[in-house]
């Protein structure tokens, strides 16, 4: 029997174990999945104070402080932004010593906020934004984001203040939540909770604050309150200090009772987001099942033993097959981890808590893949992090164009139904061609395959990896066209054109909808060589002499210099190269 209970005892402690890190894991994800909302709606938010500051009848009143007919307008256009945008609270035209000139508050106008860090960043030229912020005006928590207004001369003549809603950043962690159980929470740079489900805990500190941080905060009135109340939650405030990245940690809680949570920082805003749950939830169910595991071998002690064997092997089992479901969990088998107990005791129970739970990971797992082809895995990791937002950068890439010779007559002699069959069998060779070398597909242009490489993941020796994808994509071709012919259809042929040089890249579009791509000269010099290769038939790949000059040659290929060639809108003509494989 003593055998039997340690066995039993390290089955338990083993599915405990897993079942936490587990347990670990989704709190982690469901945090860094509101932290990239948070900054992504924060990102948003900044934008639009951006997109407001450039209202021209805003820059008229800061140029003429005292025109009635500016102020009025001015007014009327704060007014209208108020109703059609309930996450707008509060907006502001202040003069370049702090006064306000007019307001959607009217008891706001004439009142100087100098004194306001985010009306002193402004004023020097730059955009600010605070975290929450009660106030002593409205009393409502909010965010203000504050932008300079520039005249023509690009000098600054005012600012503008826009105070956006902090309940529009808690609607995200409440609806991320699963279930009541989990408790997600914000604190700030201070570590002071600045959203709670719990109002008793809103605007308290991990730690305590230093008695000159006490004193600015009651200055500022940023929480309207006199003082900071500390909670002592020494552990998790250990955990977060001087994170830049998610994670998880064991802490005891404010009662005192062991807890786990996963945190995620959210980027450029300084916040951090934080989804705990008490460790009971997930304990309770098994240590119950062992402590009455415990009891029935001790009564069953008087038992022969063939009886206390048989108990045993009814009690054991179950647990060894969840702790093995837990185990496969772990390693990423969702679909052998399914534990298919339907008994209606607690380990029945708990199993099928345990499977439910699986259900969940197994939505989430396809979600991310559907998301990942939608969108490149590239790109979908980083939305999902929140570390791309409204606008774009300056890189310097190299930009791959393909597409299919002759590809409208094919169509026309094709049922659409053959026509989709092709370009499938041809997109997945050449989108292999090019994920070998590391390449981004940017966009599927009917027949035409547009790639860059550089962006969104930072790449060393851009040109030559475009290159070698391209003769990839030869080789494939060729191969390809090898079956159709075995096959009675019809060869396909390509043209490649490469260009290098530098592009804007990021998220194009509206703060609604918007597209991860590149814009520039290089990509519409890519596609014009790819026109080019039509003209010269022995060089099916063409490149711009930036991707020659900067080429790793070897002897696996041929290049050629064509001189320089006229291309469609673009007045310069460009310095175009011939590329082949050695045996073509």
């Amino acid at each position: 029997m003593p055998a039997v209970l340690i066995s039993a005892s390290i089955s338990v402690q083993t599915s405990l174990d897993r079942v936490a890190q587990s347990e670990l894991n989704k709190l982690q994800q469901i945090s860094s999945t509101i932290a990239g909302q948070i900054q992504q709606t924060f990102s948003s938010h900044q934008s639009f104070a951006a997109f407001l500051s450039r209202e021209p009848r805003l820059l008229e009143l800061m140029l003429k402080p005292g025109d009635e007919a500016s102020t009025r307008e001015v007014k009327g256009r704060f007014n209208a932004v108020i109703s059609t945008n309930p996450e707008v609270e509060l907006l502001m035209a202040l003069d370049t010593t702090g006064r306000v000139l007019t307001s959607s508050d009217p008891a706001l106008i004439g009142r100087n906020f100098a004194f306001r860090d985010y009306f002193k960043t402004a004023a020097q030229g730059r955009p600010a934004s605070t975290s929450i912020i009660v106030g002593a005006v409205a009393g409502n928590a909010g965010v203000f984001f504050s932008h300079p207004v520039f005249d023509t001369a690009g000098q600054v003549v005012g600012v503008f203040v826009i105070k956006m809603l902090a309940r529009s950043y808690g609607e995200l962690v409440e609806q991320a939540a699963e279930d009541k159980i989990l408790e997600p929470f914000v604190i700030d740079g201070d570590g002071v909770i600045i959203h709670h489900a719990n109002q008793n805990m809103l605007y308290k500190s991990l730690t305590p604050l230093s008695e000159k941080r006490q004193a600015q905060i009651a200055e500022d009135k940023r929480f309207r309150i006199e003082r900071v109340e500390s909670l002592n939650l020494f552990s998790l405030a250990k955990a977060l200090a001087n994170s830049n990245s998610f994670g998880y940690v064991n802490y005891s809680g404010p009662d005192g009772m062991p807890s786990i949570a996963g945190f995620s920082p959210v980027l450029n805003v300084g916040w951090t987001v934080v989804v705990s749950e008490p460790e009971s939830v997930f304990r309770a169910p098994l240590e119950q099942l062992f402590q009455k595991f415990v009891w029935v071998m001790v009564v069953a002690g008087v038992v022969v033993l063939l009886l206390t064997l048989l108990a045993a092997r009814v009690f054991v089992s179950p647990i060894k097959r969840l702790a093995s479901a837990a185990a496969k969990v772990e390693q990423g088998d969702y679909d052998g981890a399914v534990t298919g107990l339907s008994t209606h005791d607690e380990v029945g129970q708990l199993s099928r808590a345990f499977d439910n739970m699986l259900v969940g990971i197994r939505d989430r797992e396809k979600v991310k893949d559907v998301f990942g082809r939608m969108v490149s895995p590239e790109v979908r990791e980083k939305l999902l992090q929140g570390t791309l937002s409204l606008g774009g950068e300056s890189a310097r890439v190299s930009v791959l164009f393909s597409d299919i010779r002759d590809f409208s007559g094919l169509s026309e002699r094709m049922p659409p139904s053959e026509v989709v069959e092709l370009l499938n069998e041809y997109l997945t060779e050449m989108s292999i061609a090019v994920g070998n070398w590391g390449g981004y597909i940017n966009n599927f242009i009917g027949d035409a395959i547009v790639v860059v490489f550089g962006v969104p993941v930072k790449q060393e020796n851009i040109e030559t990896r475009a290159v070698f994808a391209a003769l990839e994509m030869r080789e494939r071709l060729s191969s390809l066209n090898k079956r159709r012919r075995s096959q009675g259809k019809v060869a396909l042929k390509n043209g490649i054109g490469i260009s290098t040089g530098e592009v804007v890249a990021g998220q194009m579009g509206s703060i609604d909808r918007f597209l991860y791509t590149v814009i520039g000269d290089a990509v519409n010099v890519a596609a014009r060589l790819e026109g080019l290769t039509k003209e010269f038939e022995e060089f099916p790949i063409l490149l711009n002499e930036e991707t020659y000059l900067a080429l790793k040659l070897d002897e696996t290929f041929v290049a050629q210099n064509l001189g320089e060639q006229p291309v469609k809108g673009r007045l310069a003509k460009v310095k175009v190269w011939g590329i082949r494989l050695v045996a073509q």
